[in-house]
Order: C-alpha cells, then structure tokens, then sequence
C-alpha cells in the first residue's frame, strides 16, 4: 500500500486529482482512512474526509486536500447498463438525480482531491482506467485501482 498512497502522495504535490477504483468490501474506505490518511498528515497535508459527497463542508480554505468517499459517475452508464442483464433501467431516476447533485457539489471543489469509486466486476474497473481521465463534473483525475491485498 505503500506505493500507493506514495503515487497519491505524488499527484497531490502536483495539484492534480486521483479517482480510487476498486470493488466493494475491498478496503478502500479502511485504506483511506487508516493508511492514506495518515500518511498525508504525516506529510503536513491538511486532509479532510467525507463519506459521500453529500457532506463536503462549504469551507475548506484551510485545507490542503478533499478526500469524497462513494463518488458516482455516469461516464460508464452506457456500458453498465449494456453489461447488465437486468431489464430494469441501470439506475433509478432517483439515484440519477441525486448523481447530478453530487456533481454539482463536486464541481465546486479547487483543491487537489481523491475520489473514490466503486466499480465490481475486472471490466467495469479496466473500463473506467482505460477510457475516463475526467470526470462528469470537469475535473481531470489520475486513475487508480485499488485492490484488495490478501
């Protein structure tokens, strides 16, 4: 993990995003707030979490960098939706307005952050590595998988 949160570190320095990919149940709510956290602080880099992007606070001024846990995208809607054999739409109209909300949230935010984003199955997670360094709401990300060390 060690390189991990060194390559994070690294982006940090250099006023750029990370997006985190990784499967859910993997650790990377754990790794973040056990492993990265710390090791930024230990950095002298002001972090703040939040465990969805419903909670980023509107002041973050003193704040070196914004971690938002359970980031949605809708970049990969279209070959979620293909990859599902659900005949129901992928996401509700519910979640899809919370979504942009989020985005809208998101696309406020001016310092250097780290987004986390679930994505199960090696093609959802290879899809978003592959295709996507920028988010819905503008921002340029470095992608990241996160996987689960045994």
């Amino acid at each position: 993990m060690s390189d991990l949160s060194n390559n994070i570190y690294q982006e940090i320095l250099a006023e750029k995003n990370v997006l985190l990919v990784g499967p859910t149940d993997s650790g990377k709510t754990w790794y973040v707030k056990n492993i990265l956290i710390p090791f930024l602080q230990e950095k002298k880099i002001k972090v703040i979490y939040c465990s969805d992007p419903d909670f980023i606070p509107k002041q973050i001024n003193e704040i070196d960098v914004l971690i938002v846990d359970e980031i949605e995208t809708l970049l990969d809607q279209d070959f979620l939706e293909a990859d599902s054999s659900n005949s129901k739409p992928y996401y509700s109209k519910e979640y899809l307005n919370k979504v942009r909300s989020w985005h809208d949230k998101l696309k406020e935010i001016m310092i250097p952050s780290v987004f986390i984003l679930t994505r199960n199955s090696h093609g959802e997670i290879k899809n978003i590595i592959d295709n996507h360094s920028e988010m819905d709401w503008g921002v340029k990300v470095e992608c990241f998988i996160f996987e689960k060390k045994v």
